[in-house]
């Protein structure tokens, strides 16, 4: 990847997550954010797409899981605690992309795989 790339594809990261620190300012329910869940799913799966191509796998792989969850919310309805889930998500990407390489991905895969165990598969 030439520098220039790798530089607009950090400056794009950042501000999808800056875009999902903004809605999430606003969003503290689990209706909230299943009425924001289309909008929050394009964050993320940018972010998803983006990620891995620059080296970030970590925040990759948290945009993959959220984006499943997002797009299972937006055709099948609102889930518990899917709030909570989704700012963990975002506050993990936003430490990890800031340079935090102490955050890791595993308590954030076993705490969704434990609250959506009919959804997410891994």
């Amino acid at each position: 990847m030439s520098d220039e790339f790798l530089s607009v594809a950090r400056q794009e990261i950042q501000s999808e997550i800056d875009s999902l620190k903004e809605i999430f300012l606003d969003c503290a329910n689990d209706e909230q954010l299943y009425k924001k869940s289309a909008d929050i799913e394009k964050h993320m799966h940018k972010i998803k797409g983006l990620a891995p191509m620059m080296g970030q796998e970590k925040i990759g792989e948290i945009a993959m899981i959220s984006d499943i969850i997002l797009k299972h919310i937006t055709s099948k309805g609102m889930l518990k605690g899917s709030q909570d889930i989704m700012s963990d998500a975002v506050k993990k990407m936003s430490s990890i992309f800031g340079g935090q390489d102490s955050v890791e991905t595993g308590d954030f895969k076993k705490m969704v795989k434990d609250a959506y165990p009919q959804i997410l598969e891994f």
